[in-house]
């Protein structure tokens, strides 16, 4: 499993928004947009998901 990170576009910090696939499945769904709060600003972003960095889940 992955995890996806995301740079926070209002402070520019590595965020985890606790979301965590198989590789496969995210080339699958690569285009789609995906919406969370940020945990380092507190604000609702909307990503692109090819736009996340791939941290190995533990």
């Amino acid at each position: 499993m992955e995890r996806l990170e995301f740079e926070c576009p209002a402070t520019g910090q590595e965020v985890d928004v606790g979301i965590e696939s198989e590789i496969g499945t995210l080339l699958r769904i690569r285009m789609n947009k995906l919406r969370a709060r940020c945990p380092a600003c507190g604000q609702v972003h909307e990503w692109m998901v090819r736009d996340a960095h791939l941290k190995k889940a533990a």
